[in-house]
């Protein structure tokens, strides 16, 4: 599975460059070399990452857990899950090093489980939570998406403008 998405992905890359017009997707994979460009795109990750490369998404868009998620598994993986501190502290630093203004969403969530917090791709609890200060909140009882600050996690709604994170086991 990991070869077939790394595959696809230098396909991608191959057919955009013959073209001469890259989409934003395939500006983004041009660093699959592991490099990465302007504080967003695909990451290589090292072992104590357990071997996955992170892509952030490049443009702010509206965000829907299971459209994301989808577009995740297109690239072979999953809207982030976040299983360690070192998997925290490393992607919190990758989401907020540009353009921090701008939401960045993860794939945890505690829709139709108030509280409980949880991988929406896998339906198994969330594996670790740094939440900002007095957080999660659940603001007007309406925030179950959770994304990154510099501060730590905020729960927040799953309706904003924002980027996302893809995890894609390698």
């Amino acid at each position: 599975m990991a070869l077939q998405s790394i595959l696809l992905l230098l396909v991608v890359l191959v057919i955009g460059t013959v073209q001469g017009n890259l989409s934003p997707l395939q500006e983004d994979m041009q660093i699959l070399s592991g490099v990465g460009w302007d504080g967003y795109v695909v990451y290589n990750v090292s072992p104590e990452y357990k071997g996955s490369m992170y892509y952030i998404s490049r443009d702010p868009e509206p965000f829907n857990l299971a459209k994301m998620n989808m577009r995740c598994k297109g690239y072979g993986g999953y809207l982030v899950q976040i299983d360690n501190y070192r998997e925290y502290r490393y992607l919190r630093f990758q989401a907020v090093r540009r353009r921090s203004r701008t939401l960045v969403y993860t794939g945890i969530t505690d829709l139709g489980s108030e509280g409980r917090f949880y991988n929406f791709n896998d339906k198994k609890p969330a594996g670790y939570l740094r939440w900002r200060r007095r957080q999660p909140d659940n603001w007007k009882g309406n925030e179950h998406c959770v994304h990154i600050t510099i501060w730590g996690l905020n729960d927040i709604g799953c309706d904003g403008i924002g980027r996302y994170i893809c995890e894609i086991p390698v």
